[in-house]
């Protein structure tokens, strides 16, 4: 282990901790990550017809940062029904960082992106003195013959979610907060509520649905489902009747959300996903995702203007964050 110098992350580190640390390698990479390479070509002339790129930071997620900005950005991409697969990493690490530090990081990405199936394929990496913690940005560049759009939702359209409210930050809590939680929770459920990350990904659903015709697709993520539903009326120019009881949440969501006084509903919620269906096409729909062991519930349905829940001002996980307990 040694300390990294401020600045670009030097070729001969970035050989040993990052670049053996690529993902799932395809063949339309033609020229990839490499010493003094400062850009990628691919060959994208046998891929679906249009391109789908988002873009993410991620700040705040303490431990498997790596994980959550691969699956975040691969989540955007994939609700647009789009299939992810390259990614390209931005890696700013704070004064006092290592190049143990660098492969944890690396390591972490990779097993995010090889779990869907993602290349690697570029990026920068360096410490900085003007962050006091690190800072990952990412970019998730997916194709697809068919787009579906966060503003394609219909009146009388069907509102799903799958999995269940507050995945993502459950699993963050647990992780940043796990002293305060012991002294009231089993270490058990706390270790369990940790393990929720895995569950973040929705590549799989937002597929599924999007071949089988759904009208609209958001994760919610900031925000959680009510940031989600009142995204998707804004960009469809429409209104939204809410079942909060409809609403599965995991036993470790509702122990730590009781704790620390949260509203599940808008806690961060990557790990769920809301599809915009058409009546027509909802129970195809939920019997596709149920095949596939993805859990779905119908929580509410599209209306012409009025919104059932006020919008909230800030995540209740960044207000927990910024409250000393």
């Amino acid at each position: 282990m040694r300390f990294l110098p401020d600045g670009k992350v030097d070729g001969s580190i970035l050989a040993k901790r990052v670049f053996p640390y690529l993902g799932s390698l395809q063949d339309e990479i033609l020229v990839g990550p490499n010493v003094g390479i400062d850009a990628a070509v691919i060959d994208i002339s046998k891929l679906s017809g249009m391109m789908v790129v988002s873009q993410d930071p991620i700040t705040g997620a303490g431990k498997n940062a790596g994980f959550h900005v691969v699956n975040v950005c691969a989540n955007d991409v994939a609700s647009m029904g789009a299939k992810p697969m390259f990614f390209l990493s931005t890696i700013i690490m704070p004064k006092g960082a290592t190049d143990d530090d660098l492969e944890e990081i690396s390591k972490d990405i990779e097993r995010a992106a090889k779990e869907i199936g993602v290349s690697i394929v570029g990026g920068h990496t360096e410490v900085s003195g003007k962050v006091s913690d690190l800072i990952l940005s990412g970019t998730m560049i997916g194709f697809s013959d068919r787009y579906v759009s966060t503003s394609g939702a219909r009146e009388g359209d069907d509102i799903l979610l799958t999995k269940g409210a507050g995945i993502e930050g459950t699993a963050i809590l647990a992780e940043t907060k796990s002293e305060y939680l012991s002294k009231y929770l089993d270490l058990n459920l706390i270790e369990k509520a940790k393990g929720l990350l895995n569950k973040i990904s929705v590549v799989k659903e937002a597929l599924i649905a999007s071949s089988l015709g759904a009208n609209a697709m958001h994760d919610p993520t900031e925000g959680g489902v009510l940031g989600g539903l009142h995204e998707i009326a804004d960009a469809s120019n429409k209104g939204f009747e809410f079942y909060e009881d409809k609403v599965h949440l995991y036993s470790e969501t509702k122990s730590i959300c009781n704790i620390l006084g949260i509203n599940p509903f808008g806690l961060i919620s990557s790990g769920a996903l809301l599809v915009i269906s058409p009546k027509e096409k909802t129970n195809s729909i939920i019997e596709s995702l149920l095949k596939e062991k993805i859990e779905v519930s119908i929580i509410g349905k599209v209306t012409k203007e009025k919104r059932s829940h006020e919008r909230i001002s800030q995540d209740e996980l960044w207000r927990i964050l910024d409250t000393k307990l």
